[in-house]
Formats: structure tokens, sequence, C-alpha cells
């Protein structure tokens, strides 16, 4: 067993409320969504952590042998029209949605943003209509939708002894197919900013967080304008870099340049990937990628679990910076 993997299972003993099992506490369904944290309704009494049953509206997505719930409230209608552009599209065979700040208004950045598993492009329309995107005035703000079945952006299995660093934790291939169209959508965006990809951001939570940074290191071979990690746990090869010689990373990376800008965000309880594992595999590739300075943002948000809050799209904004710059 890696000493990563032992490191995330260290992390994940932690003390558990009254009359839940680990982090997973059951609720009835008349309490489901009155709280981020009240999505389960059945836990697994024999394994800590693993929620086997979410409430309506909500997905149950596995990472080994831990089940959890990841829900998407869905669009809330906006308070009369809307003062931007918004449109959908197809790149290849990835469903688009798209937001663009004015009417009919030039934009100079794009931000393109992956959903959690379970979820969908549409996921955030939630946070667009709450403004936590603030002023889109010169931004295109963009929102595939995975082509998995399930809303996912890989497929994981149960294989015994597979942890969120082994290869074998994946089914085959989802990831880089799903790399690949995330890939295809960059460069269609990419376009729309004269080819400078300089003016192009992609982020995304919990597995687009994990996604975007696969793409960065292993998949582009060119840096964005920033890479967006809000509760992400990397994945394979990036998670085993902190493990291996630089010459052994840097063979493994699409791109490692000095150029690069990266904003890491986690919660300091979150129950998915706890964030003593999380930060280390980050700080490990960084550093055997030589590139530790490319780190702009790093932030632990005190008593947060696997969830998204204003902060986090506040000191996105700052990160990304005004439209013409």
């Amino acid at each position: 067993m890696s000493k990563l993997l032992l490191l995330l299972l260290a992390s994940l003993a932690v003390a558990a409320p009254v009359g839940s099992k680990g982090s997973c506490t059951a609720v009835t369904p008349a309490k489901c969504g009155t709280d981020w944290s009240d999505n389960c309704l059945q836990c697994d009494p024999t394994q800590d952590y693993n929620c086997l049953k979410c409430c309506a509206g909500c997905s149950l997505v596995q990472k080994g042998k831990i089940g959890y719930c990841e829900c998407g409230k869905g669009p809330t209608p906006a308070p009369g029209p809307s003062p931007d552009d918004m449109s959908s599209y197809k790149v290849g065979d990835m469903n688009v949605q798209a937001i663009t700040g004015g009417h009919n208004q030039p934009y100079s950045k794009v931000v393109v943003m992956l959903h959690g598993g379970g979820g969908s492009g549409a996921d955030w329309l939630t946070q667009y209509h709450q403004g936590w995107f603030g002023n889109l005035a010169g931004f295109k703000y963009v929102f595939p939708t995975t082509t998995l079945p399930g809303g996912v952006w890989y497929t994981s299995t149960k294989q015994p002894g597979c942890g969120f660093c082994d290869d074998c934790a994946y089914g085959s291939g989802s990831i880089a197919d799903s790399a690949s169209h995330i890939a295809a959508v960059i460069e269609h965006e990419r376009a729309g900013v004269g080819g400078d990809a300089s003016k192009v951001f992609l982020g995304g939570f919990s597995q687009g967080a994990q996604m975007t940074a696969f793409m960065q290191f292993a998949k582009l071979d060119y840096a964005l304008g920033g890479a967006i990690v809000l509760d992400g746990f990397p994945l394979p090869p990036v998670c085993s870099w902190a493990n291996e010689s630089p010459a052994a990373a840097k063979a493994n990376a699409t791109y490692h340049g000095a150029d690069m800008r990266w904003m890491l965000y986690h919660g300091e309880a979150d129950q998915v990937f706890p964030v003593g594992a999380t930060e280390a595999a980050y700080a490990g590739a960084f550093a055997a990628l030589g590139v530790t300075a490319t780190l702009k943002v790093n932030h632990t948000e005190p008593g947060m679990y696997h969830t998204l809050v204003k902060d986090e799209f506040d000191r996105m904004l700052t990160f990304i910076g005004p439209a013409h710059e």
C-alpha cells in the first residue's frame, strides 16, 4: 500500500458525530436538503464514510469504499429578464451551456467550469442566479456536461486494494476519454479569444476539480490562464508524483511550465477528499515538477465540508482578474 494511500486512510480516521457512522449521518426524507450535509437516507452500518442511499435529487458517487451524495439543486429562475446572453451548443459529442456578459457584447476572457460527479453543466446556473459569478461584463462562462452516463467524469471500480491514487480504481480509459472531450471544448473556446490560451481558465468542483488538475498537468501541452481546483483530490498519475523523482514526474507530465497559474480551495472538514492527504499530494506534485511558485492561491476553509461556498467564488474572481488586463 502506498504511503499516500496510508496517509489518506489515516486522515479519514476522525471523530464521528454521535449516532452516525463516520461522516455519514442518515436523515429522514423530511430533512433532506435542509443543509448541504443533509443528503443521505441510509448509511452503511459496517463501513465508515459510506452512504448507501441518497435523498431525491441527489446522485450516489462511489470513491473506492466511500459512497457519498452529490446534489444538484438545479437552476433557480432569474428575477426577470437575464442581463446576459445565454446559449446552448455542442462541441463534438459534448453538450455545452454558456453565458456571455451583456447582450451582444464582446468578451476577452473565457472560464470553463466542470460540474461535480452526478451533475451537469446546468448545476452552475444556481451560483449564477445567486450572483456568485459577479459582473460578467467582458467574460464568457462555459458549462459543459460530461458525455458519460450518470453525470460522472470518470467511472470508478470497487476492486480490493485500489485507492484514490491507483489506476485500478478507475474505469479503463474513462479519464482519458473525458479529457479528450474537455480539450476539444477548450480549443473551441480558445478560438473565441484569438487563440490566446492565457485568456482561457479552467475550473471545477469535486470530480470536475480532479479533471481540471489532470487537464493542466497531464493532458494539455500549454499553460491556461489558470487552473481552479475546488475540492478535488488529484487523479493518477498526478497524485503519484509526490513519491517520484523530479525526472520521473516531468516525464509523465504533459506540461510543467513556470507560466502556469493555480488556485486550490479545500474544505477543512471535507468528508470525501481529506484535506491533509489532498494538500500533501498537490504539494508533492508541484515540488517534483519544480513549479511551486505557480500556486497562487491555496486556501483551506475552516469547518467546510465537501461543498461550494461563496468565498470560493469571490477568491476565484480575484484570481481570474478583470476582463481587460
